[in-house]
């Protein structure tokens, strides 16, 4: 059996409960946790799932090995390797003798409880035991005080005179007489990213003190391999695109993170728009919401930069703010561990997919590259390996992940607006239709279906009107977010002059065209049952204060009331398939 039929059920009883067993234990189950884990259209946005049900944010090695009952050998160092980082971190935070014991002990307690089963997940039992640490403590931010040292170490390092020196020499440029304008620019903007890099591996600018001499070396040293020459050729065709890139930085430590930014700003000067994703809660050194908000450090360097507190912001605000002017956006993943899709707030996941590049600065990620899962986005570690050596990896995404990019988006509603245009100027009337498309759970098929028939008939009994039938412009790899994104850009245009909105008796009409009676599915239905009818709704009233000749056709909106919003990636509202 391979890794792949070893995560399906539907074949071993036995062996699909431990399974389970598996995803409910490590809460990594969307339909036993639905508050906590991400849903299978939320988790899409990132990994491409090639049909699969499941994912999980470990290596093949630990995951088979956990699945087949043998994993004490991988299990049990890597539990004591945690416990010793969480007996490290609460001996030097907790000052007071009983409060330590106490919570070492309360810690111990639990630490046994967790591992008995010998399927829990290293980095779920070390979120779960620093969980119940931050909670019982109550210290404000832990090791807050070195985290903030050694970025304010760093930070004036990168401000002294033998820095700006050694940065702007021109050692290292390979310059000839076919070397163009281009070429140049492009050399000097990666001479000084590579510089930014190697620097931030140097721990002891942030730690302690530095030999001069050795920090002159490091920064004349070049990078090498596959992965940072993608990356250069990547950032080429960037620069010469003459599209808007968004780019995803994944943030790692204190000290580390001031390089970061610095190279933020020298990709941010190129034209790059740049999302940078830190931690929600504490996680040892790794940098934090709460630490961008009171670190001197950094609120200094982020001077000016728009935070997004809103973990499930939609993809039009995201959207608008990227076009915004050129500010350095920040989120946070949503989580206090390891990288983990499913575990990810519905902002990281949505910054994820409007990327076309990702940076990932944490080095613990690896637990989840190193399985068979492909990203729907190309990304490039840059790990530390030793003073003055940095390995830059790329993992490229999943050959099958289709990208519809906002520029496509917008180009495939502009050139509906045009056709609409087109036939307004021959004197026919532009209706759109709304209807439930995927807002019964299991129902998509019989949707689309009554969907092509009750348009059909409307347009074999109405004279001089183009019906415009969204389920026709759909394309394969589409989710809610392009969906909607795309719609909203025409129906936004001014050119539909009748909106008509599905109603119970369109359900039944369509019923009655295929000869069949209503199922109890569908049984008093209609686009008031929609999450996605109930946002064009409020698009259709917004745009009748502009244009108000236009017709609004159907349910009275206080029906429309339900449904407020619709799932991440899909259409339906989730409280409706909770309910199913």
């Amino acid at each position: 059996m391979d890794i792949k039929e070893r995560n399906q059920t539907g074949g071993d009883a036995e062996r699909d409960a431990w399974l389970t067993n598996f995803y409910t234990e490590n809460h990594l189950s969307y339909e036993a946790f639905p508050d906590k884990v991400a849903s299978p259209e939320q988790l899409n946005f990132i990994v491409h799932m090639d049909g699969e049900k499941n994912y999980y944010p470990c290596s093949d090695e630990l995951f088979t090995a956990i699945i087949e009952k043998r994993a004490d050998n991988l299990l049990g160092p890597a539990y004591a390797e945690i416990w010793d980082r969480i007996q490290e971190l609460v001996s030097r935070v907790v000052v007071d003798t009983y409060r330590r014991t106490y919570m070492l002990s309360l810690l111990a307690i639990k630490y046994q409880h967790e591992i008995t089963s010998r399927v829990l997940l290293p980095t779920r039992l070390e979120k779960r035991l620093l969980g119940i640490f931050t909670t019982i403590s109550d210290i404000n931010r832990p090791l807050a005080a070195v985290r903030e040292q050694e970025n304010m170490r760093a930070a004036r390092f990168l401000a002294s005179t033998e820095f700006r020196d050694a940065f702007v020499s021109r050692q290292g440029l390979r310059l000839d007489d076919h070397s163009t304008l281009n070429d140049i620019d492009l050399q000097v903007h990666l001479l000084k990213l590579q510089r930014l890099l190697l620097l931030s591996t140097v721990q002891a600018l942030w730690q302690g003190n530095a030999d001069k001499a050795d920090i002159n070396a490091i920064m004349n040293t070049t990078i090498s391999g596959d992965g940072w020459r993608w990356f250069a050729g990547k950032l080429r065709s960037i620069l010469l695109s003459s599209k808007r890139a968004y780019l995803l930085w994944i943030a790692g430590q204190s000290g580390e993170i001031v390089f970061d930014l610095a190279i933020i700003r020298l990709l941010m000067n190129l034209g790059i728009k740049v999302i940078l994703a830190v931690k929600q809660d504490f996680f040892y050194r790794r940098i934090s919401f709460g630490d961008i908000l009171e670190d001197p450090v950094l609120e200094k360097a982020m001077a000016g930069a728009t935070l997004i507190s809103d973990a499930a912001i939609s993809k039009n605000r995201l959207l608008h703010l990227l076009h915004e002017d050129n500010k350095l956006l920040v989120i946070s993943d949503g989580t206090g561990e390891q990288f983990n899709p499913l575990r990810t707030s519905v902002t990281f996941a949505r910054s994820f997919k409007e990327a076309d590049l990702v940076i990932n600065r944490c080095p613990g990620s690896r637990v989840c590259m190193n399985n068979r899962f492909r990203f729907t986005r190309d990304m490039i570690s840059f790990v530390r390996e030793d003073e003055g050596q940095i390995r830059v990896s790329l993992q490229k995404h999943h050959p099958a992940a289709i990208r519809f990019s906002e520029s496509d988006l917008r180009a495939k509603a502009q050139y509906l607006i045009n056709m609409a245009k087109k036939e307004k100027h021959r004197g026919r009337k532009i209706m759109f239709y709304s209807a439930i498309v995927g807002s019964i759970p299991g129902q998509l098929a019989m949707a689309k279906k009554i969907l092509n028939v009750f348009v059909e008939y409307l347009r074999s009994t109405i004279d001089d009107i183009v019906i415009i039938n969204p389920g026709e412009y759909f394309e394969e790899g589409m989710d809610a977010d392009d969906i909607m994104y795309m719609w909203e850009i025409f129906q936004r245009s001014g050119v539909i002059d009748i909106w008509r909105f599905q109603t119970v008796a369109d359900v039944e009409k369509a019923f009655e065209l295929m000869g069949d009676k209503v199922p109890p599915e569908w049984t008093g239905k209609d686009a008031t049952y929609s999450t996605g009818c109930t946002k064009e709704m409020e698009i259709a009233m917004d745009i009748q204060k502009k244009y108000p000749e236009m017709q609004l056709i159907g349910p009275p909106w206080e029906k429309f009331q339900r449904r407020r919003e619709y799932g991440v990636g899909k259409l339906y509202d989730r409280a409706l398939a909770d309910g199913a």
